[in-house]
């Protein structure tokens, strides 16, 4: 079973930008930085090899657009994405993201509220920690010509397999973008394949190899 060590900090509050730089984090589960101001929440957790993001806010009148920052530190954030603020007035709104690369175990998330006016504002930075995250394989390691590798630990999620032979020459690609993908070795030859898998973001997810006989 997958063991999750997370933290989400749903204080609600909006603090300026400038606090944020050099403050440290306690233990997972408890907020360092806590505003008594509104109360709609900023939640991250990990969800298969993934970190979900939401939150909600209140009237949206005056909110341009939300930026989500991303940190393996916790003191030096980069943009992930933006979303485009739908401009509620009377009712609350809630909005997802998702970060589907995370690049470390641990992770630190923090949401920017940008106002029509060029003014900006933070949430409370969210902390995830990914224990025993689980990389995509190729199984089972020795086949007979014909049978088929299968990958696992996909979580649809675009891959690119590459195999090569013990020279180094490339003998094969493969575009996984499905959630069941199998890779049949009809027409191989016998021997030893080393495979390297990667996606848009990571150019070495994994690597192995596998013997067809």
């Amino acid at each position: 079973m997958k063991k999750y060590i997370f933290s989400a900090l749903i204080f609600c509050g909006l603090f300026a930008a400038a606090p944020t730089q050099g403050q440290s984090f306690g233990e997972p589960g408890v907020p360092v930085i806590v505003s008594q101001g509104d109360h709609s929440g900023f939640l991250a957790y990990p969800e298969n090899n993934i970190v979900v993001l939401r939150w909600k806010t209140g009237n949206e009148t005056n909110i341009d657009h939300f930026v989500i920052e991303h940190s393996t530190d916790g003191l030096h954030f980069e943009t992930l994405h933006e979303l485009v603020s739908r401009g509620a007035i009377d009712r609350d709104s809630s909005y997802q993201d998702e970060d589907a690369y995370p690049a470390s175990s641990t992770n630190y998330y923090r949401l920017k509220v940008v106002d029509r006016d060029g003014n900006a504002f933070y949430y409370p930075v969210a902390r995830v920690d990914l224990i025993d995250k689980r990389t995509p394989t190729l199984k089972p390691t020795v086949v007979h010509m014909g049978a088929t590798v299968r990958l696992d630990a996909y979580h649809e999620q675009p891959y690119t397999i590459n195999f090569f032979n013990t020279s180094g020459m490339l003998t094969g690609t493969f575009m996984v973008n499905s959630a069941s993908f199998d890779i049949p070795t009809a027409g191989w030859s016998k021997g030893v394949y080393i495979y390297r898998i990667s996606d848009p973001h990571h150019p070495l997810i994994d690597a192995g190899k596998i013997m067809v006989l």
